[in-house]
């Protein structure tokens, strides 16, 4: 059965906020447990946040496929709700505020819904395909006020291209030329703070350097519906540019296909 995409962003949005008070309290307790390693956190809150996201996914949709960065279900649907139940981990073990909980929900691999949301300053982004963005329920439309020179540019960098020695080195490189382009150049490791960053229009670009799917999902689709100017080939060679100016696009793009 077909779902309408205002349907799926209303549980999405209910979803995504789910885990936002154990997610808040978790945090100002001031430690996490879980694993650590030279890369990336396992933590216990992810787990957590997770199983809250999930019974509310599964409460209205349990004929869908569930893909959580923590684990996934399969299931002969059409439908498939991929969600990152803590953007941020290693922000949210080492006491850094900044993080979010991202829900996106795609039919046949395209996203027809997504929220996110930050649970430390209550911030809530919701998208549809078609349907516009919002950001706390009032409308976004990107705009931006600064040029590229004197801009900030968030960097996702998907820790696929992390752990591979090649690909690293490419982004190291992509790094220091976006330097050389703008006054700022961001890696928060919460790339869904930072597309709604871009989606507000308090920063001027973002690059993606084979983004992680569990945030880019949401993301990408947040900032297509908040009229930001995208070109989008992760399928193909994992680049992504985005940016309120189309010509800002234009060079955020020309950097990346350079590197």
């Amino acid at each position: 059965m077909d779902c309408s995409s205002a349907e799926l962003a209303a549980v999405a949005s209910e979803a995504v906020q789910a885990p936002g008070e154990y997610l808040r309290e978790a945090f100002r307790d001031g430690h996490a447990d879980g694993s650590y390693d030279a890369l990336d956190v396992k933590a216990v809150a992810d787990r957590e946040a997770q199983q809250r996201i999930r019974k509310v996914v599964e409460a209205s949709y349990p004929e869908h496929a569930f893909d959580g960065e923590e684990a996934a279900t399969t299931a002969d649907s059409s439908y498939r709700w991929v969600v990152d139940p803590l953007d941020g981990t290693n922000n949210f073990a080492a006491g850094y505020p900044s993080f979010a909980s991202a829900v996106a929900v795609c039919k046949r691999g395209e996203p027809l819904a997504a929220a996110i949301y930050e649970p430390l300053v209550d911030t809530l982004y919701v998208a549809e395909r078609d349907g516009g963005a919002t950001y706390n329920g009032e409308p976004l439309s990107a705009t931006a006020s600064l040029p590229l020179d004197h801009g900030t540019v968030a960097l996702v960098v998907g820790l696929s291209a992390v752990t591979d020695p090649e690909l690293a080195e490419s982004a190291n490189r992509l790094e220091t030329r976006l330097r050389g382009h703008c006054k700022r150049v961001v890696t928060t490791w919460a790339p869904c703070v930072d597309w709604g960053l871009l989606a507000r229009g308090s920063i001027e670009g973002l690059v993606g350097f084979h983004p992680d799917q569990y945030e880019y999902y949401a993301g990408s689709l947040l900032a297509a519906e908040s009229g930001i100017e995208t070109v989008d080939t992760v399928a193909e060679n994992g680049r992504y540019a985005a940016a309120a100016e189309p010509a800002t696009t234009d060079r955020l793009l020309e950097i990346l296909q350079n590197v």
